[in-house]
């Protein structure tokens, strides 16, 4: 414990902690402060709803209870209507209540430039001073609700155009939920999408700075001529089992250290309030591959965001194992965040766990996502133990 201990001291530098704090600093702002300042504001209509209704229905509203919104639907109408009367220009342009305003909207886009020029200012007036996007994301969710109690599951997501087996999976997936009662649920699909954008960036960042924080670890030990030293007795060479765990251990301390600097902000946000609600939703946008509650869905996000880590991590400490210099580490290093930054992570987490995710597709299996990023971090396990291997059987001469 104590060699361990004096490893990860030597890991856990703090100018080199200072570096990558400020770095985290810079994609912060340029990344994730997006998601987390603006998560679901697209969506301020379905989200309002949402919160009404868990209140109201809890996190599903069965289908003894779907004659009440109707009632909510004639009340928002009504409010619109109220709304509408006290805008300038609404009365002239004959907007007076929802179907004159439908009526009025749909000439608005079917007018020539010049036409819509005159009319935009009322036009938007309409959008920011009225609850037009109440009613509207109101009547959608009823529509699709009507549908999906009628039987057609295609009312709770979209079905792939190819391949055919892909296509063929998913609506088989979509009429196994639509037979569940958590089929409907009213979470919000814009939640969902940002939740996935957040922890898509996130876990760039999180296999990012892992690999910048273990990449000098063991470049440091040839500079020093340390090796040789390790190497002139078997009892030393067993030294490099315990620098590969202090590096392994760092990456993912460092992870939770990320977890609890960027994640701290997101918990803030609305999104919890929705904790204990179906993923399989009429509002969902990208329809998951498992029967989730969005609490679920943000654990499993951590967990692959853990794992993709622990991944690069391994492979960040195999080559600066092979590396004699700085420079040459950074050689290698570059490559590696090509492949994992701009390739791997963002390939597994873009969509994880639902109809966009590639690797599901690709693999032919629910979960692909993890099974991948399984098989990366298992590979950079087997990578580290080979190394220790060699170093333990290599000739003294």
């Amino acid at each position: 414990m104590a060699l361990l201990g004096w490893e990860l001291r030597k890991i856990w530098r703090p100018a080199l902690l200072a570096a990558i704090a400020l770095i985290g600093l810079v994609f912060w702002q340029i990344r994730t402060e997006f998601y987390i300042e603006h998560l679901g504001s697209s969506w301020e209509d379905e989200i309002g709803l949402a919160n009404r209704w868990l209140e109201e229905y809890g996190t599903t509203i069965e289908p003894a209870e779907r004659s009440e919104l109707d009632g909510q639907l004639a009340e928002a109408k009504a409010a619109f209507s109220a709304q509408v009367a006290q805008l300038d220009g609404a009365a002239e342009a004959g907007v007076r209540d929802w179907p004159s305003w439908l009526a009025w909207e749909d000439q608005y886009n079917e007018d020539a430039r010049a036409e819509r020029e005159r009319n935009r200012d009322l036009y938007w007036a309409v959008h920011s001073n009225t609850n037009c996007g109440e009613i509207e994301a109101l009547e959608t969710f009823l529509e699709r609700y009507d549908r999906l109690a009628a039987g057609d599951a295609s009312a709770l997501g979209h079905v792939a155009d190819w391949p055919d087996w892909v296509a063929e999976w998913e609506t088989r997936r979509l009429e196994e939920a639509a037979a569940r009662p958590e089929a409907f649920g009213f979470l919000p699909g814009g939640v969902t999408s940002d939740t996935n954008d957040f922890f898509h960036y996130f876990a760039i960042w999180c296999s990012f700075s892992a690999a910048l924080l273990l990449a000098p670890t063991l470049v440091r030990d040839r500079l020093y001529r340390t090796r040789a030293m390790l190497w002139a007795s078997r009892r030393g060479r067993g030294v490099l089992g315990a620098q590969m765990g202090a590096a392994l251990l760092s990456g993912l301390l460092l992870t939770l250290v990320n977890f609890a600097v960027y994640l701290g902000p997101f918990l803030s946000t609305d999104a919890l309030t929705f904790w204990s609600c179906p993923m399989t939703s009429v509002w969902q946008l990208a329809f998951p591959w498992f029967d989730w509650t969005y609490g679920q869905y943000v654990l499993s996000l951590c967990a692959l965001t853990v794992v993709l880590a622990l991944a690069t991590s391994g492979f960040t400490v195999v080559l600066s194992w092979f590396s004699g210099a700085y420079v040459a580490m950074l050689l290698k290093l570059l490559p590696l965040v090509f492949v994992l930054e701009w390739g791997l992570v963002p390939w597994v987490m873009e969509g994880a766990g639902t109809f966009w995710g590639d690797p599901a597709r690709l693999l032919g299996l629910p979960g692909g996502e993890w099974v991948v990023a399984a098989l990366c971090a298992a590979l950079a396990l087997l990578l580290c133990g080979l190394v220790c291997r060699r170093q333990r059987r290599r000739d003294l001469l």
